[in-house]
């Protein structure tokens, strides 16, 4: 009896040898288990499992937020005072540029659509003078689902305005490959090797501010929007548009 007590000693120390993965959780009461668990004579469950021993469901990450479309990234540039972008369809033909009116006592904000003839379409109007200065946010948010639906439905692309430099007649522009030359109502392009080309513009406006604001090179139409000063019959625009055909 004496030698089958040590042999079964014996065998459980090899099975439970207190240093194995495998040998159990004794636990220790009156100070928390490693786990976080509540202080108890019993081991606590491992891996995230409840008292049953069914596993808790994981919390699934949230899923992200979908980057939002070009139409709407342009849709809420033109919703906003000081926007940087025009948009341009090739399939319409067409320019859509915000178009802000300022006066001593407020400012309206409507979106233009003018052909690359220069000849307006249409316009949506965004807020008047006299509303935009207390709703135009509510406002806006209205307009930009319509607003961004037709964007999106006549195919306009995104444009970054290059800023003219102030206090020069000249401009590199390194996807033309060439330098623009501004003197007042004229706009030249300068090519190395070429003599300087004068470009036409569309439509029936003239351009006849001293200066120009922005640039906006149309890919593969040969096309230049303008932003530039009003002129001086044009009270509270801040800034009119051009249409030029480049060489």
């Amino acid at each position: 009896p004496l030698a089958e007590l040590q042999g079964a000693k014996a065998t459980q120390e090899e099975v439970f040898h207190p240093e194995s993965e495998t040998a159990p959780n004794k636990g220790t009461i009156g100070a928390p288990e490693a786990s976080g668990g509540e202080a108890s004579g019993e081991a606590q469950p491992a891996g995230g499992e409840g008292a049953s021993g069914e596993a808790k469901p994981e919390a699934k990450p949230a899923e992200a937020e979908a980057p939002a479309s070009e139409a709407a990234t342009l849709a809420r540039d033109f919703l906003k005072t000081g926007g940087r972008r025009i948009g341009y369809s090739a399939s319409k033909k067409a320019f859509a540029y915000p178009v802000e009116h300022r006066t001593e006592t407020g400012f309206g904000l409507d979106i233009q659509f003018v052909g690359a003839d220069g000849q307006p379409k249409d316009a949506m109007r965004v807020c008047q003078i006299g509303e935009c200065e207390e709703h135009l946010d509510e406002l806006a948010k209205e307009l930009l689902p319509k607003l961004t639906s037709r964007l999106e439905q006549d195919e306009y692309v995104s444009i970054r305005g290059i800023g003219w430099p102030q206090g020069r007649e000249e401009l590199e522009v390194n996807s033309l490959t060439m330098k623009l030359k501004y003197t007042k109502g004229k706009i030249e392009a300068l090519r190395e090797g070429k003599p300087p080309a004068r470009l036409v513009q569309a439509g029936s406006k003239r351009l006849d501010a001293a200066t120009l604001l922005a640039v906006f090179v149309v890919p593969d139409a040969k096309l230049l929007g303008v932003f530039a000063p009003p002129s001086r019959d044009a009270k509270g625009l801040v800034q009119d548009f051009y249409i030029f055909k480049l060489p």
